[in-house]
């Protein structure tokens, strides 16, 4: 039970962020796709950290499920990795369509 709340809390808010369609940034200016990239690239970072803290994380023996659990968690935290790579990617692309950089 207490190996449960501590992965949980490890866990912090690890839902998938939401599929973003491409015709989200349509009307987006620039500058709300600057903020949108760096939104997005903090919650990878952040994503990432927790996804660190629970590899780490030592799962005493005697915890039935615990290894299981722990290997879920960090399943769970690389799909979310992966969902915030692939919006940043279409976010990038968007911003180089319309937005000129000197």
């Amino acid at each position: 039970m207490a190996c449960a709340i501590l992965l949980s809390a490890l866990a912090g808010c690890s839902s998938i962020g939401a599929a973003t369609a491409p015709s989200a940034y349509a009307d987006a200016g620039c500058s709300e796709l600057n903020v949108a990239i760096g939104t997005t690239s903090k919650e990878i970072s952040a994503a990432a950290i927790t996804r660190g803290k629970i590899d780490r994380f030592n799962v005493p023996f005697w915890v039935p499920g615990g290894r299981q659990a722990a290997g879920v968690l960090k399943d769970r935290q690389s799909r979310r990795i992966e969902g915030l790579e692939n919006r940043l990617s279409e976010l990038r692309s968007a911003r180089g369509t319309r937005c000129l950089q000197r």
